[in-house]
């Protein structure tokens, strides 16, 4: 059996004919006896032999001839160690339930693992280590780091691409196991089956995610001009804002003088339309939205509006009259696939024409009736739908069939944020993409959502601007407002039958933080280093309140801080923001008791000689170049260093 080996930049690369095994080394990481694996129909089918058909010094090709079909497997190792391997398949026949594997069943030991998912939120940290570990089953796409002895193996696929990788398994105490990696791919009728590339490198974690950001920027562009702060109605009014209470935020904010100078934009939310899938204005905004736009442009802002235009609910035009733009169920029918509080819609068919006319239409009607920001959210949405019309598009095409013919629309009129976005879109339909999932202004939202911010930062200024969702200033302390709470939102979720008076959902509310929670969350969103919306009825803010708005706002934006401790902790504790001549320290603590944080400095290489407290504008002292200090529970620790 003939064995070929490429040994370059610390990394051992060894392929083996006939069954095609390989193996990966590099220092305290060791995969050995991978394997492709092929499913057809839910069965595994053989490849038949493997056969090298050219070897090099830094790369080999293979290539197995079966019942299924000819594959081609390729694999490349550069001068740094990085392993880059890729396969394409040439069916005999289409198979509508296809799912191929560049390895499957691996076990890695493991302290720590780190999982970003398609898009928007959905990122884990999982420290491995340590008392109370529990089994987790984990799911990710995109990138995935892993960490052992300090040293990070980071596993990765490119953006773009016909289809969606999925790297799925499950961690415990000490390893990562039953992991794989690959594509599960159905209802496509394509008899070449082209797979991204995977690729694997040891060495630092944050470095292997800064490459990944370079490796998968295509467009050279300038994205200053999109980090303006706005407002956004959605956190506080959900669907309850009215045109009377835009614009009462809107001249409350251009009466102000510090936010006045900042917030540039007022995002109009879910709400203002008749029902998705017939955006028309409704009645709480009864003079229309091209005579909104035109009052916020009068008030010098850039006129915003949430739309989700490829989610269709079952009473408007579309979705009783026009079936064929629907996506379909596995009987060929269109089905109610989206679902979201309770509410239930159709999603479009972008491989429909009319689906995409009606899109393009939308926004070049939107555009001209003045708006210039659209926050376009639910795309996750068209992929919860089985199949669709043209079977030869895969999934990694349908975000530039959707928020693409958007972009096209709107093309230097307006600016996008892709909200609900899947990565696999790239950077060329948006100008600023959300990372985190949904915030509120409760401790648990801001626990919940920090992982995702903190593994997304090599996407900031590079391939959009990075979104961690809003900025609120509302808690306790510093709003004065009856109504905070009166919003009960997940009512939803209560069953007509539910005897339990205290059902979590039915008590759950939008606040239940203090100014010590608000700064903690308003520092990570200052630390993303992308876009601050504020979403607050800004009329009922205290001066404790407005000070947060303000200081938030008015903060000059600044590289996506690093979390130190990104690849060893839960929730990250220790972050690192460079801020053109000078750095940004945050420090958490994310316990319910007092705890004590500590920085060293110049291990950081970072001056000492003038240190505030971003939230305050005290001088903390460091002793020898060393911030050391005990936090109440809840709490951070934000300053600027100089």
């Amino acid at each position: 059996m003939k064995t070929h080996e490429i040994a370059r930049g610390g990394s051992l690369f060894t392929y083996s004919e006939g069954n095609g095994n390989y193996s990966f080394e590099n220092g305290v990481f060791q995969l050995k006896d991978l394997a492709p694996a092929l499913y057809m129909n839910g069965k595994k089918v053989p490849f038949g032999k493997w056969k090298i058909v050219k070897a090099a010094e830094n790369s080999l090709s293979a290539k197995a001839d079966g019942k299924s079909g000819s594959w081609d497997f390729k694999a490349a190792v550069d001068k740094d160690g990085k392993l880059v391997l890729g396969m394409t398949g040439h069916l005999k026949e289409a198979c509508e339930d296809i799912a191929v594997y560049y390895f499957e069943d691996l076990c890695i030991p493991a302290d720590h693992l780190a999982t970003q998912g398609r898009g928007t939120g959905d990122s884990d940290l999982y420290p491995l280590t340590g008392k109370n570990v529990k089994k987790n089953d984990f799911h990710g796409a995109t990138v995935i780091t892993i960490t052992k002895k300090g040293t990070q193996l980071t596993i990765s696929s490119p953006l773009l691409g016909d289809h969606i990788e999925s790297y799925t398994g499950s961690c415990s105490k000490g390893k990562v196991e039953s992991f794989k990696a690959g594509y599960e791919i159905k209802h496509i009728t394509a008899k070449t089956i082209k797979l991204k590339d995977l690729t694997l490198r040891a060495g630092d974690g944050f470095q292997a995610l800064y490459a990944y950001g370079e490796e998968n920027c295509k467009l050279k562009r300038d994205l200053s001009g999109f980090v303006d702060p706005g407002w956004n109605s959605w956190d506080y009014y959900r669907w309850t804002i009215t045109e009377d209470e835009v614009l009462e935020n809107a001249e409350f904010i251009a009466r102000d003088p510090v936010l006045s100078k900042h917030v540039k934009k007022i995002i109009i939310d879910d709400g203002w339309q008749y029902a998705y899938g017939e955006w028309k204005a409704n009645s709480y905004f009864p003079h229309g939205m091209k005579w909104m736009a035109k009052e916020l442009k009068k008030l010098k802002f850039i006129p915003g509006l949430w739309v989700a235009p490829t989610i269709v609910e079952p009473h408007s035009w579309i979705g009783q009259m026009e079936p064929d733009m629907l996506a379909k169920a596995e009987n060929g029918q269109g089905t109610l696939c989206w679902q979201c509080m309770q509410r239930h819609a159709f999603v479009l068919d972008p491989t429909v024409e009319k689906s995409r006319k009606f899109i393009y239409d939308l926004f070049d009607g939107l555009a001209n009736d003045g708006y210039e920001y659209f926050k376009v959210d639910f795309l996750w949405g068209t992929y919860c739908a089985r199949q669709f019309t043209d079977k030869k598009v895969g999934r990694g095409k349908l975000i530039d069939l959707t928020l693409g013919v958007a972009r096209e629309a709107t093309k230097d009129r307006a600016q996008i944020l892709g909200c609900g976005y899947i990565f696999c879109g790239g950077e060329n339909p948006v100008d600023m993409a959300r990372v985190g999932g949904d915030i509120h202004a409760r401790w648990d939202s801001i626990k919940a959502n920090t992982a995702s911010i903190a593994l997304r930062y090599w996407a900031n200024k590079k391939l959009w601007i990075n979104d961690p969702d809003f900025a609120l200033c509302r808690g306790f302390d510093t709003a004065e407002d009856p109504m905070m709470n009166q919003m009960r939102c997940c009512l939803v979720y209560v069953k007509p039958d539910e005897t339990d008076p205290n059902f979590r959902s039915g008590n759950w509310v939008l606040v239940d933080m203090n100014r010590a929670q608000a700064e903690v969350l308003l520092s990570i969103v200052i630390c993303a280093g992308g876009s601050v919306n504020l979403s607050d009825k800004m009329t009922r803010l205290n001066e404790s309140g407005l000070d947060l708005a303000r200081r938030t706002v008015s903060a000059q934006s600044g590289d996506a801080a690093i979390p130190l401790d990104l690849f060893s902790s839960a929730l990250p504790k220790y972050w690192v923001q460079k801020v053109g001549d000078h750095h940004r320290v945050l420090m958490i603590n994310w316990e319910d008791a007092p705890g004590v944080v500590r920085i060293d400095l110049n291990q950081l290489g970072l001056p000492s000689k003038k240190i505030v407290n971003f939230w305050n504008d005290h001088a903390v002292k460091a002793k020898n170049g060393v911030i050391e200090t005990e936090l109440p529970p809840r709490s951070c620790l934000f300053v600027t260093v100089r």
